[in-house]
């Protein structure tokens, strides 16, 4: 007795294999994100205005306020138009990781101490850059 799968040639086989993998490509391309220039725009010059300035966390605050207000607005304009995006939550969760858990408790404590250690400098830039790198990178990967 034989199965239905194998009273088919098996040319057209492949065939039909083909076509099914063929619209579960597209399927699945047609849920993925698309290409936002805005949002890699952000991540890049964010990235470094956001390193930058943090390294200068071993001068007094005051000097750097201004900066620092308008960084944190920019910041926030970033992770509203990475959360307004569709089907892009991943990258507006690490967009508001970036700005509530790093940024905002880095630059408060510069606020309160009024300078800070060249320790805490590094290792806050540090983490600052590998998130930056996750959303460029994550950015990178939408289809254009």
């Amino acid at each position: 007795m034989k199965t239905f799968f194998c009273s088919f040639k098996p040319g057209l086989l492949m065939l039909c294999f083909g076509f099914v993998l063929v619209s579960a490509m597209t399927t699945f391309q047609a849920c993925s994100p698309a290409f936002d220039q805005a949002g890699l725009d952000n991540v890049t010059n964010l990235g470094s205005k956001l390193t930058d300035l943090m390294a200068k966390a071993t001068e007094p605050y005051g000097k750097h306020e201004v900066a620092v207000n308008a960084l944190r607005t920019e910041l926030g304009l970033a992770a509203e138009h990475a959360a307004s995006q569709k089907r892009n939550k991943e990258i507006a969760e690490a967009w508001m990781a970036l700005k509530n858990e790093l940024a905002t408790p880095f630059f408060d404590r510069w606020k309160e101490k009024g300078l800070l250690n060249i320790e805490v400098i590094k290792e806050s830039v540090g983490q600052v850059g590998k998130s930056i790198d996750a959303i460029k990178k994550a950015e990178l990967a939408k289809r254009k």
